[in-house]
């Protein structure tokens, strides 16, 4: 009994401190984007988020080729210390990669229209991309090995000090798009050297292309469904961009930001599900785990509904608080996004599933059917709704999404459903 106990009470403390990190990471996010919005100024702050925007490109990647392989096959592992070192060596190759190829993307638009160009962006952007995904693989290592404890502490120094630091930029009279993207970097620098030698790294080739190919047969239907999220997500945001200018870009992700608190709750289940899912299968089967999967369901949604309705509700005074009366023009774009995420919470759970079950082709073939239509789509919604228009476009690829899924899952799955 007093095991149990202990055992209950180890892991109820494990997942308060995941909680715990991803309020830490999330706030950060909101507060940073608060302050950029209102120092930098709406347009500005638009063109920092199209930049962004590169980083979460490559973040895309980086979870679905290496993460979420981790977060599966980790815990069924014949050997975990050995492919743990792999995946850490293809990580730091990983990085290496994408600085090289953020370095060339950025370059090429900057020669193809010069008046893009922003001073000091050709490497600081490509700097934080590559540094952004490396210290992402410690915080999920650390959740992994279920030592959440030292990813709080890293993210106390690679997030809890961007506030600060943004401050002090701004203080100075020297705040812009390169300093914010510098100073964020040398942040997850430090974050890295306190995780880096936590964990060990291989350089024996043949492990290395064994765990290759351990993760690529996982997760080739992901990484081709991350390239097409990717599209189909943020398509109608660049298209909006283009024709509505950096000030649409900027309301956009003023609205996501608010609503972007959801993000501690989604990305807390991200950490804890998958993993505890994989356990559930291996241990006792999938009876077990599809309750395990509607419990986890009931709960999210729950606090997702209370948090949207509050938003809903409130959404002039948020707006009026902390980003002053001219931003309330964009209040009802606010409203239009607490019903999007009731939709990016299902289908996200939905997605917990499908991993678990190793089921990834359906991300694929259901985002080629999302990408098509924001391709096609996208310029005549805007054209003819504007800002609403991307709201519009984004709903209904949820919408195409979760309907996909349903239908496949029932039809593979009907049995446990009930």
């Amino acid at each position: 009994m007093f095991k149990k106990i202990s055992h209950i009470t180890i892991n109820n403390t494990q997942q308060l401190l995941v909680l715990i990190d991803q309020a830490l990471v999330s706030g950060v996010n909101f507060v940073l984007a608060l302050l950029l919005a209102r120092f930098l100024g709406v347009e500005n702050f638009g063109i920092f988020a199209f930049c962004w925007m590169l980083v979460l490109f490559v973040s895309s990647i980086q979870l679905a080729f290496i993460t979420a392989p981790l977060f599966t096959i980790f815990p069924k592992h014949e050997n975990r210390e050995n492919y743990l070192k792999s995946v850490h060596s293809i990580q730091l190759g990983f990085s290496i990669l994408t600085f090289s190829i953020c370095f060339v993307v950025v370059k090429c638009v900057f020669l193809y229209n010069p008046g893009l160009e922003i001073k000091g962006v050709l490497y600081s952007l490509p700097l934080v991309a590559a540094l952004f995904v490396l210290q992402d693989f410690y915080r999920r290592v650390n959740f992994t090995l279920k030592n959440p404890f030292k990813s709080l502490i890293a993210d106390s120094i690679a997030y809890g000090l961007q506030p600060i630091v943004v401050l002090g930029l701004n203080y100075l009279n020297i705040l812009s798009i390169n300093h914010t993207l510098l100073a964020i970097s040398a942040l997850f620098g430090g974050a890295i050297l306190f995780n880096f030698p936590k964990v060990q790294f291989t350089t024996e080739l043949l492990m290395i292309k064994n765990t290759i190919t351990e993760n690529w047969s996982f997760s080739k239907y992901l990484v081709g469904t991350a390239l097409l999220q990717w599209v189909s997500g943020n398509f109608f945001i660049i298209v909006a961009g283009g024709l509505l200018g950096p000030v649409a870009i900027g309301a956009i992700r003023i609205a996501q930001n608010i609503v972007g608190v959801l993000h501690v709750l989604f990305l807390a289940l991200e950490n804890i599900i998958p993993i505890k899912g994989a356990e559930l299968l291996k241990a006792q089967g999938s009876e077990k785990t599809v309750a395990y999967f509607k419990s986890m369901f009931l709960i999210g949604g729950v606090i997702t509904a209370i948090i949207l309705t509050t938003i809903a509700l409130t959404r002039t005074q948020i707006i009026t608080m902390f980003y002053g009366d001219e931003y309330l023009q964009y209040a009802n774009v606010l409203l239009g996004f607490t019903g999007l995420y009731v939709l990016v919470f299902i289908g996200t759970m939905l997605g917990f599933v499908i991993r678990t079950f190793e089921m990834n082709q359906l991300f694929f073939w259901s985002y080629i059917v999302t990408t098509v239509f924001s391709l096609l789509a996208a310029k005549l919604i805007i054209t003819q709704m504007g800002i609403y228009g991307v709201l519009v476009g984004l709903i209904f690829t949820q919408v195409i999404n979760i309907s996909f899924y349903v239908i496949k899952l029932n039809s593979k799955l009907n049995t446990l459903w009930k």
